[in-house]
């Protein structure tokens, strides 16, 4: 009788953890994007408040929080200044610029980008700069690109409401809602760096 009724128990655990894992998965890559967008910028918000307070300890200046806020919005816009450039001067508002950029959604998936590899030294290889004028392009890039120097490396974690809101971009390819992720090295300042 012990062996059945263990037995038993053993069965209905697993048809348990068996239920509750079905039940967990998504049916869609996007369902609650906009939630899940949201609660990922949030999360960054508290890493860097964890920072500030002293409550999240950093060890290399590389995993520092930096925030600038969008005054289209006013919104916070979070980066991380991974590599410094040779650079001296910042592009304005009105400034073309050159970059390279990888962009991502919050999860990982890559939607644009003008580079292949990591390393922001290879830039150059598979790949060549955008030119972008920054009144043209999401606040979040102009917000954050008019603090960077020539050569700077980032990583931009930008909230939806900086980059497309619940627009899909202008070819309609891209996820309304979506909180983005930038890998950007500021090429070059044509007008400023003759």
């Amino acid at each position: 009788m012990r062996k059945v009724t263990l037995y038993t128990l053993f069965a209905l655990l697993l048809a348990a953890s068996l239920t509750a894992c079905s039940e967990t998965e998504e049916v869609n890559k996007y369902e609650n994007w906009r939630a899940r967008s949201e609660a990922f910028i949030d999360s960054i918000a508290n890493v860097y408040q964890g920072q500030r307070t002293g409550s999240i300890k950093v060890n290399d200046v590389k995993d520092s929080l930096y925030r600038f806020q969008d005054l289209t919005n006013f919104e916070w816009i979070y980066v991380k200044k991974l590599k410094d450039g040779n650079g001296t001067v910042s592009p304005y508002m009105t400034s073309t610029v050159n970059a390279y950029y990888r962009m991502s959604y919050f999860n990982g998936d890559v939607v644009q980008q003008n580079f292949t590899g990591n390393d922001p030294d290879s830039f150059g290889v598979g790949g060549a700069p955008s030119s972008f004028t920054l009144d043209g392009v999401i606040s979040g890039w102009t917000y954050t690109l008019i603090h960077m120097k020539v050569g700077d490396y980032w990583t931009l974690y930008i909230p939806y409401q900086s980059a497309y809101a619940d627009g899909t971009g202008s070819d309609g390819s891209l996820q309304a809602y979506s909180a983005l992720v930038y890998n950007v090295k500021l090429d070059g300042i044509p007008e400023l760096t003759r």
